[in-house]
């Protein structure tokens, strides 16, 4: 507790500072006001003074932060997209200003003209322009101060939902986005207050002058699609703040406020000083002329707003997270797009999504507005049509379908205290001329950045590179193998799929040589199980420098088809139908000669001249709440790790942005003493680790207590992936060729390029569908990063090193951590009453076994007295019948059992039930003192204020009167 208000308490401070610096910079801007325009100050002080001095200013300022607040917080969208932005109030803020703004400024020049007080102002010592720039500084720090209110009221309450995880980048720029609107509305509602002396109609003239800029974003639902919607769209104030609203601040934004604030401060200007001309002989020529200035005005500000928009000079991402702006190499990747090649990005998203799916939506939508950005300021030919907040059932749904095959897709979702299955649409096409890639879902465990840059490269390039899949008893490419059972199919690996959305993959069986250049790398998962001659052959043509990942795996525990590295290889079929033999190999020790590498293990008894590699274990497990049991031999290569601080390497791009892997029974590689290779260690245990022998690890796999006993102390850290370059041909093979003619050998070797990893199990499916939904359990987040790791293995080896940048680019965006906690604490209690019924059931039924054993014991020692002295039929019909009773009473028990076990299930169902009910329960309260004290408590402290001051004025007025005139 303390922790967490001792965060809120730190970024509570941190906003304070930057507001402080905000503040002071309008304080030097005042006092050069102050110095050089003194009249336009002293009317700047009275109007500001006079507005905090009647208690009307502050109920306005009351109503401000009620309104604020409520947008923000009240809305349902709010908890369950469970993010700590401002969105739902970035969309309310328009009507809330048409409100608030007119409020300020409809007494301005108004109530000058009511009370008489104008033509006072007329007569200083002043021109017009000290006159209107007095007034509208006076408004807008009026507004300042209230919105600064408002700024601190809504951070404090997002920095305690958050646990002091808010990011402040995002708010205050947000706010500055606010800031900015409130500027130019402000000086629009001035020119409503100008032409008129009723402070209602100054109101309602405010509010009307004000409305096209709010509900211009609107035009798209109200005109048909074109050029006059899209240009209403973009004219209104919703366009220029969305950058604001995403924490970004941009030149063309910031401009368009300046310069709409511009043009109607000079039409105050000519209103003010419409006295001078409307009353002579050319006064309608003067109108005429003032008019046609005016127009030449807007004109230059709509061309200079279109200018800077399509070139934005700025563009200044504050959040903390990085979750507005692109990475390095994706700016590099747009600016290198061939200008003719134009890309069109089609994005469907519908209205409601799932909470899970909430970050994925609002990272997309940022990144979608920045790849268009940054490619109107590259000069590049993206075009990007973002269909955003879509009902499932609309046309631009069905536009998706036909034309894209993106459809929406069900997931189960608990809300509102039930599991329910919501359909949403999150899907997104680009397309460059006959080229093509859809990404029917983006599954909200994968980075959108990654997928959004490997897609526009894919359709951006004329041919793709290529990938060689050998073929091996892992079976990447699936296909059919014979079993003792039958031919079963296999189906194709889902990391090939992976590959495919970004290089051309094929199948490669080594019946012949492969030639250099004919494939961009190779994968090779067990190339051990190869036949002698297709091991040679993989040999070669690592030899000739095609680049090749290597999974050689002493003992895969997950794929019982994979031969292990040290055992021979069985031919598939039935043993009775003449299958079932053994089948030659390959030697692996050429492989490792090659590679310079030294493994560790004991000779293999069942394979001649084979090596049973030792396996690397380590003790550290970081999810203890996972259903499944887990021994050392998992292996979580993972920083945070006792003495895990190089586990992985940031010296290698592969590893460099990685923080956790997990191999399972994986093996160990040293380099060679006098390797000439560049050996760079990847993937290494930590401090608490050491080695167990291949026969220890199968005898012992399923005893934790013998299996810990065999591993011995820990205290030896073990390699498991590294990466090797440079020129090869090494080991004792090379050396005798190096001896008959070491010129030619030189000359005839190409550099070698190799990742091998001692572990096949990484790569199972089970790790790209956790990838894709990270949160399959309640109370565990899975951070495993085993695909991260493969892709950039395979996009270092391909020369596709940008993709390993874009995919280490991890926005982030901060969520309400006080609720989630409170989900995670009900899914803890869930799964300890699911433990303790587990274990009640166990109980249970070892004791109906023991009871059936004891009832078995006494029927047969019954039984057994009756065949003393032999066998009667009296005897033998006492015996069916002590049989009889057995199997009845077993038939009886088993019923109890059955239903005793049902009602078990039961209460289990009701009480997960029960637990999950309270949960929703406690989160809903939550939700409601957060709205509650949200709403109302910014509220208290205006209305004090406002109560001291009515008071104040009040006695004031009573001061000089008499007691007998007071009633």
């Amino acid at each position: 507790m303390s922790t967490t208000l001792g965060s809120v308490l730190l970024v509570l401070v941190n906003l304070l500072l930057i507001d402080l610096l905000f503040v002071a910079i309008l304080a030097a801007v005042v006092a050069v006001l102050a110095n050089t325009k003194q009249a336009a100050f002293a009317v700047m002080r009275r109007n500001f003074v006079g507005y905090f001095s009647n208690p009307t200013g502050y109920v306005f300022l009351c109503i401000f932060v009620f309104l604020t607040s409520l947008a923000a917080f009240w809305p349902y969208e709010f908890f369950n997209q469970n993010l700590a932005t401002l969105d739902q109030l970035n969309g309310w803020f328009p009507m809330i200003m048409l409100v608030f703004i007119p409020a300020i400024t409809m007494s301005i020049w108004a109530e000058e003209k009511r009370q008489g007080t104008d033509e006072l102002l007329l007569t200083l010592p002043a021109d017009d322009f000290d006159i209107v720039i007095g007034k509208y500084m006076s408004a807008a720090a009026i507004f300042t101060a209230s919105l600064m209110f408002s700024q601190i009221a809504t951070f404090i309450t997002l920095a305690i939902l958050t646990k002091g995880q808010v990011d402040t980048g995002l708010i205050f720029t947000t706010y500055l986005g606010y800031w900015f609107v409130g500027l130019a509305m402000l000086s629009i509602g001035m020119i409503a207050s100008f032409l008129t002396g009723n402070l209602t109609v100054g109101f309602i003239l405010g509010a009307l002058f004000n409305a096209p800029l709010a509900f211009a974003s609107l035009s798209g639902s109200l005109l048909p699609s074109g050029w006059l919607a899209s240009t209403l769209e973009a004219a209104g104030i919703a366009t220029p703040f969305d950058d604001f609203g995403r924490g970004v601040v941009s030149t063309s934004s910031v401009l368009y406020f300046i310069l709409v604030t511009c043009v109607a401060l000079y039409i105050c200007m000519v209103l003010i000083g419409r006295r001078h001309w409307t009353g002579g002989k050319d006064g309608n020529t003067m109108a005429w002329h003032y008019l046609a200035r005016v127009l030449a005005l807007v004109v230059f500000v709509g061309g200079a707003v279109v200018l800077f928009r399509a070139w934005d000079v700025v563009r200044y991402d504050a959040t903390e997270g990085s979750v507005s702006s692109l990475s390095d190499t994706t700016k590099d990747l747009i600016r290198n797009l061939d200008a003719e090649r134009p890309i069109v990005i089609d994005a469907f998203i519908s209205d409601e999504v799932p909470e899970q799916y909430a970050r994925t939506k609002y990272q997309l939508v940022n990144l979608l507005k920045e790849f268009r950005s940054e490619a109107s300021k590259a000069g590049r030919a993206i075009e990007v049509n973002l269909h955003d907040d879509i009902e499932l059932f609309s046309d631009e749904a069905q536009l998706a379908e036909d034309r894209f095959g993106i459809v929406p897709v069900a997931r189960m979702v608990r809300e509102k205290g039930s599991l329910q299955q919501k359909q949403l649409i999150l899907g997104a096409a680009m397309r460059s001329g006959l080229n093509k890639v859809t990404i029917p879902i983006l599954e909200y465990g994968i980075p959108v950045e990654y997928e959004l840059v490997r897609s526009i490269k894919t359709v951006s390039r004329s041919e793709r590179k290529r990938i060689g899949i050998v073929t091996t008893d892992a079976n990447l490419m699936g296909g059919t193998t014979a079993t003792p059972m039958g031919m079963q199919r296999i189906p194709q690996h889902l990391l090939v799929q992976e590959l495919a959305k970004q290089y051309e993959v094929e199948e490669v069986n080594f019946d012949a040589p492969v030639e250099p250049g004919q494939f961009d790398m190779l994968i090779a998962v067990q190339p051990s199980s190869l036949t002698p001659e297709r091991f040679t052959r993989f040999l070669d043509a690592i030899r000739d420098g095609i680049p090749t990942a290597v999974f050689e795996d002493p003992f895969p525990a997950t794929n019982r088809g994979i031969t292990p590295t040290g055992q021979p290889k069985q031919s598939p079929g039935n043993p009775m139908m003449g299958g079932g033999g053994m089948v030659p190999k390959g030697s692996i020790r050429e492989l490792w000669d090659l590679l310079e590498l030294d493994v560790p293990g004991k000779p293999s008894p069942m394979l001649p001249g084979g090596l049973n590699p030792d396996l690397a274990w380590q003790h550290y497990n970081p999810y203890p709440n996972l259903p499944i049991e887990m021994n050392d031999l998992f292996v979580f290569v993972d920083d945070q790790a006792p003495g895990g601080e190089n586990s992985l390497n940031d010296a290698s791009p592969i590893t460099r942005a990685l923080h956790e892997v997990l191999l399972i029974c994986p093996g160990i590689v040293e380099p060679q003493e006098e390797a000439t290779l560049k050996h760079t260690p990847l993937l290494q245990t930590g401090a608490l680790a050491g080695r167990i022998s291949f026969d220890d690890a199968r005898q012992y796999m399923n005893q934790p207590a013998k299996l810990m006993e065999k591993q011995g102390a820990p205290g030896i850290s073990s390699i498991m992936a590294v990466s090797i370059e440079g020129q090869g041909g090494g080991g004792e093979q090379a050396d005798a060729d190096a001896d008959q003619d070491s010129a030619e050998d030189e000359a005839d070797t190409s550099p070698i390029k190799v990742v091998y990893v001692a572990d096949s199990d990484l790569m199972i499916p089970d790790f790209l569908q956790i990838r894709a939904d990270p949160d399959q359990t309640d109370d565990v987040r899975f951070q495993m990063e085993n695909v991260s790791f493969l892709l950039n293995v395979f996009d270092w080896l391909s020369g596709e090193s940008e993709f390993i940048d874009v995919r280490s680019h991890k926005p982030y965006v901060s969520s309400l951590a006080m609720i989630e906690d409170v989900k995670q604490e009900a899914a803890v209690d869930e799964r300890a009453e699911v433990k303790q019924f587990q274990a009640e059931a166990d109980k249970i039924e070892r004791q109906a076994d023991e009871a059936r054993m004891a009832k078995a014991k006494q029927y047969e020692d019954e039984i057994e007295k009756l065949r003393q002295g032999g066998l009667t039929r009296e005897k033998m019909a006492k015996v069916q019948k002590i049989v009889q009773e057995f199997r009845n009473w077993e038939a009886i028990e088993d019923r109890r059992k059955q239903v005793a076990q049902e009602k078990e299930e039961l209460d289990m169902a009701k009480k997960r039930k029960e637990i999950r009910r309270k949960a929703d329960t406690r989160v809903e309260n939550i939700q409601n003192i957060v709205k509650a004290t949200a709403v109302s408590l910014p509220c208290i402290p205006p209305l004090v204020v406002g109560i001291i001051v009515f008071s104040s004025r009040r006695l004031r007025e009573r001061e000089n009167i008499s007691k007998s005139r007071l009633r």
